[in-house]
């Protein structure tokens, strides 16, 4: 739990201006069926495993919630020099949400479970332990999961095999998945270009840069955005620093010299916008493939406040943004539209609250969580057959 909770305050993945319908249009595009809160891949092997063991129990949800939590404590003795991921690796068998929740929107997604099964609870409704008989080809054809599937390691979920490494059988059925129900997408492309560990954005890592077609352009427009925006999250931050300076006094405060801090992280900024095509780019490009492709529902006001915050950067100087009054009235507004009465802007209460830092991170796009499965993929495909 304390994970999750991290991913919600890391200083990239809050939303301070109101942004995430925008960043979720574009995530998705890029990584269909993915969450921030995915760890690894064999949990979309695990979940159905344990659906399996708990169909045909007097209550299955209950039956599936207890072979999850066991699943934990065998990971934990399985011996594996790799346990990063580890679902409960803290709190064990005290674990709230349990995989099958985190991971049932990608199980659906990608085709692993029936598309009749919306929730967890139709997949005991429909199940194949209702076929009458011990006719196990006609319990295959009346299953819920994918047929094609890999069956369970002897034992499971006591057994588990090496953890979290997959056989060569489960990493190539899973290539498969994604790449029939996410075709055309950069989480398909990284199926067949290994992306790199030290990568931190999907635009600096060499393998998602050589995707072409669609895949390619929505990349370049995720960049153009997520670099165009963080400037307007880190002038945001900077505006937070110059007030807080100046209402709490010295000796109270708990973060030093943030001015300067934002003023050289706006500048080193300014410095990336050329390589991103910002200046260049004509943002009509975003809300064409928002509506027409992604279907997306955008706020106006938020579409207004993208729109307005790319024009001052093509007509301005990006290295002067920090200074700029139209820039900052902008972002003020749009704090004060976003959060009312709740603003730290000119609220010196909230504005002592500050942690110094509120979303100033780049954002993109799901991208750690998309390296670390295509990651376990390959590794998967690098095994013996």
């Amino acid at each position: 739990m304390r994970d999750i909770i991290r991913l919600f305050t890391d200083r990239d993945s809050r939303d301070e201006l109101g942004l995430s319908q925008v960043r979720d249009a574009l995530s998705e595009g890029l990584f269909p069926g993915t969450t921030v809160l995915l760890t690894r891949a064999r949990y979309l092997l695990f979940v159905p495993w344990c659906f399996q063991l708990a169909e045909g129990s007097s209550d299955p949800m209950a039956a599936l919630v207890w072979h999850e939590k066991n699943l934990i404590t065998s990971l934990k003795k399985s011996g594996s020099a790799d346990l990063t991921g580890l679902m409960g690796a803290r709190v064990g068998q005290d674990l709230q949400n349990v995989p099958s929740t985190i991971y049932w929107g990608t199980i659906r997604r990608l085709g692993i479970v029936a598309d009749a099964c919306t929730w967890k609870s139709d997949v005991f409704a429909t199940s194949s332990a209702h076929v009458v008989g011990d006719d196990e080809a006609a319990r295959k054809r009346a299953s819920v999961w994918s047929h094609e599937m890999p069956v369970a390691p002897a034992g499971f979920p006591e057994a588990v095999g090496d953890a979290f490494a997959m056989t060569h059988e489960e990493a190539a059925w899973l290539r498969e998945r994604i790449l029939d129900r996410a075709s055309g997408t950069l989480l398909a492309h990284l199926m067949d270009q290994r992306p790199k560990k030290a990568s931190r954005t999907p635009w600096s890592d060499p393998g998602a840069r050589s995707a072409v077609g669609p895949a390619g352009d929505l990349l370049r427009i995720a960049e153009a955005f997520s670099t165009a925006i963080q400037g307007a999250s880190l002038l945001y931050n900077l505006l937070l620093a110059e007030e807080y300076e100046l209402l709490v006094p010295e000796g109270q405060r708990t973060h030093q010299a943030l001015t300067a801090r934002y003023r050289d992280e706006l500048a080193s900024w300014a410095d990336r916008i050329d390589a991103a095509r910002v200046v260049t780019w004509d943002v009509a490009e975003l809300w064409a493939w928002v509506y027409s492709v992604a279907k997306a529902t955008i706020a106006p006001g938020t579409r207004a406040f993208v729109t307005d915050w790319v024009r001052l950067l093509r007509e301005n100087d990006p290295r002067a943004i920090a200074d700029d009054a139209e820039a900052r009235d902008l972002v003020r507004r749009r704090e004060r539209r976003q959060k009312g009465s709740m603003a730290r802007l000119g609220n010196p209460k909230r504005l002592n609250a500050w942690s110094g830092a509120a979303g100033a991170g780049a954002l993109t796009f799901r991208w750690t969580t998309a390296r670390d499965i295509a990651l376990d993929i390959h590794a998967g495909l690098d095994r013996d057959a």
